[in-house]
Order: C-alpha cells, then structure tokens, then sequence
C-alpha cells in the first residue's frame, strides 16, 4: 500500500503567522511586557511590528489598526539623537510607513516630514566617504558600507522612496559603484570594501585580523552592495556604471568560493585569493545563503538565467549540510533560511529548494509553543533558561510570523517587508 502524502504544513504556518501577530499587536502591551523595546529599532521595535502587521492585514483586515498603531508609537519617539541608519531610527519608521501605504495618501504627511531628513541623513553618510575615496584611500569600516548601519541599507530604502529621492539615491548608489573598484595598500591592489579592522571591531583593530578582512557576508558584507545595485539595475535606475559593478562583483564572488562550492561569511586580508576559504555559517546574514540571495538577485537584474540556477543549486547544497543554525529566527537561523527558498523558487521552480522549505517551514510550526509569551523559544540562549524569543524582525517572533505568512500564501508578498533583507 501506498504511504499516504506527508501533511501540507500550510495550513498551520498561517495559522501560526497569523496568531503570533494577534500577540504583538497592542504596542502598549509590548511597552509593559519589554522595557528594554527599542521604539524606532527594526528588530525589536515599533516599526518592525508595523511591518509584521501591515503585511498580514492583506489577509486579516483587523491587523491594519494594529499597523496604524505601532506607526504612531514609533511616530511619538522620533528623535534625532539616535543612530540614524535603515534598521535605526528616522529610516527604519519611513520603510515601515511605505510599506504600510495602500494608497498615495496614506502616511503622507508623516513620509514627507520623514523624507527631509533622509536627505540629510543620506549625505551625512556619504560625506566621510567621499573624501576617503577621492583621496584614494583605502580601507572602510564594513559599518559604513552594509545593510543593517550603512550606505547599503539607505540606498535600499531610497530604491523603495525613489520618486521622492533621484539625487541622493543617485548618490547613494553611486557611492556603492565606486566601492567595488580596487585600490591599493602597500603598493598591492585590495577590493574597494576591504576593512582594516575586525568584524566585531568595526571602526577598531583587532588583533585577530592584522591586516583587516573582506567581508562577504549579506547584512554586513559586499553581498548588500550587490543585492542592492542589482535591484537598481532591473528597475532602470539610471546610474554610470551600475551594470559593470554588478558584473564585477559577481566575478569577485565567484572567484572566491570555498571547496564544497559555496562561499564564505569573510576573508582575512592576508589569505584573500591565496588560499580555499573556510565556508561560513548557513544562514541569512552571513554564509552561502546570504550570499547566494545576492547572486541570485544579481542573475535576475542581468538576465544570467546561469548565475541564478548555480545561486540556487548551491543554496540548496548548503541546506543539505547545514552549519551553525541555532535558532528559530531570521537573522541566523530557519525562518531565514525558509524565506530563501521562497524567494529563490518564485520564479523558476527548484525541486530540491521545495523540498528544503516545506522541512523548514515544518520545523518552525513544530516549534511553536502558545505557552510562550510569542509563541517560540530563545535556542540561542543557554537551554536551561528556556528564554523565550524576543518579537522582533531580525532575531524574534515577526520575522518567524513573516517567513511563515509568505510560505503559506505561496506568493510574493504584498508590501516589501523583505526589502530590509534584500530580498525584494
């Protein structure tokens, strides 16, 4: 006899997506509940729950009260005192307003008051850059570059604000177009976005890294700058040379790929090109995945049909040997993953990706928990705390809550939440 099919977990990732979000929905309840909330964070802030909300409202209509209030919470603890980058302050409340737009008008005037300071937000970022780069030094604090404190994670959001933005998304842009040529340290030649310092030293030395390293990783490597760029190139952003940054950067990550094919999370300076480099974690922000969702996007702006089958096979390989995954979350850990293969499949369908998202998205609704204050435990932490998981984006319940929505609806989805991941 014939086993019957293994249960459709869609059902039950709705169903979880969607009773998580009932949990984080009263920002009041959240203030009583984490004091250490920080209101305008993109992780485990108001706007991060705007966020969660204004995406499932397409399916629950009662959610988009839910999204207007934490809008308002975060509208309430603007402050120019904070650090002002897309997962802080100023731009993380403005990605989660436009996400939270259904028509021109909606948060109009709290955008436009917004957008004036992301100007100037803009061009302080890029001021210390300029004058490095015309000077032809090298060197650059990966923090200055990436996705979560960076140019990057600015240039993304002008990207979704463009009408609103040409010039300084054409500066940011272009910023990132000159980071990915070489210069030159000790009369050698070192990649644009070399670091001199550590990867958790960022702006210090670090002595386990002498000579500094080359970051791959996608929050907080070259893998944003690429997933950034590409997104410009297929929207026609008219840049000077956009599509030869784009292509160079893919031949740079291709070059460096680690024995099992996949790619590493970062590569100390002194055996950058000289050596296989040891592979990375598998996971979002760091590691093959990250870096094959950069590829991938790239392959889709240059219309290399190649580039995005060998991002997908060998994210798909690094699924099958996983390392280092330790939690439930976004950032390092299923719910990541799970959205990968998503986003990777909607396309062009991979059988193995399909494969690894529906384990994925079974794991995480097994780990559902009601008992829990937001419905998944803290794995990272020591496991005789049995430390429940924050409700944040990047590391907490609404980025568990997102990845499980979009596998359930098994469509893009409706606002672009997953841009502050770079896979929109």
């Amino acid at each position: 006899m014939t086993p019957p099919p293994p249960p459709d977990p869609r059902p039950r990732a709705a169903e979880v997506a969607y009773e998580v979000a009932g949990r984080l929905a009263v920002p009041e309840r959240l203030a009583e509940d984490l004091p250490e909330l920080a209101p305008l964070g993109l992780d485990q802030g108001y706007p991060a729950l705007a966020l969660l909300h204004a995406e499932l409202s397409h399916g629950r209509p009662e959610f988009r009260r839910a999204a207007h209030a934490h809008l308002g919470a975060a509208a309430a603890r603007v402050s120019g005192r904070t650090v002002q980058a897309l997962y802080h302050g100023i731009p993380a409340l403005a990605l989660a307003a436009h996400a939270a737009r259904r028509t021109p008008d909606d948060y109009a005037a709290l955008l436009t008051r917004l957008d004036t300071a992301l100007d100037r937000i803009v061009d302080r970022a890029l001021e210390p850059e300029r004058a490095r780069l015309d000077a032809g030094r090298p060197g650059v604090p990966f923090a200055r570059y990436d996705l979560i404190s960076g140019v990057a994670g600015l240039a993304r959001l002008l990207l979704l604000r463009r009408e609103t933005h040409e010039d300084a998304l054409a500066a940011a842009l272009g910023h990132l177009v000159r980071l990915t040529r070489p210069l030159t340290r000790d009369g050698a030649p070192v990649p644009g976005w070399w670091s001199p310092d550590g990867p958790r030293t960022p702006g210090a030395a670090d002595p386990g890294y002498p000579h500094g390293h080359v970051n791959f990783g996608l929050a907080h490597g070259i893998g944003g700058p690429l997933a950034v760029l590409s997104a410009a190139l297929r929207d026609g952003v008219p840049v000077p040379g956009l599509r030869s940054a784009v292509t160079a950067l893919t031949r740079e990550l291709l070059a460096h790929r680690t024995e099992a094919g996949g790619w590493p999370a970062l590569i100390p300076l002194e055996r950058y090109g000289t050596e296989p480099p040891a592979p990375g974690r598998t996971a979002w922000c760091y590691g093959t995945p990250g870096t094959a969702a950069a590829l991938h996007r790239a392959g889709r702006a240059l219309g290399d049909t190649g580039l995005c089958a060998l991002a997908a096979d060998a994210l798909a390989d690094d699924l099958d040997r996983p390392r280092g995954i330790t939690d439930h979350a976004f950032c390092h850990g299923h719910a990541g993953l799970l959205h990968l293969c998503h986003t990777l499949t909607e396309e062009t369908p991979h059988p193995r990706l399909t494969a690894h998202r529906d384990a994925l998205a079974t794991r995480l609704v097994t780990a559902y928990d009601p008992e829990l204050p937001y419905g998944f435990p803290d794995t990272a932490a020591p496991a005789d705390t049995g430390a429940p998981a924050g409700p944040g984006l990047l590391t907490g319940a609404a980025g568990i809550a997102l990845a499980l929505h979009a596998y359930a609806t098994d469509a893009p989805p409706r606002t672009p939440w997953d841009a502050a991941f770079l896979l929109r």
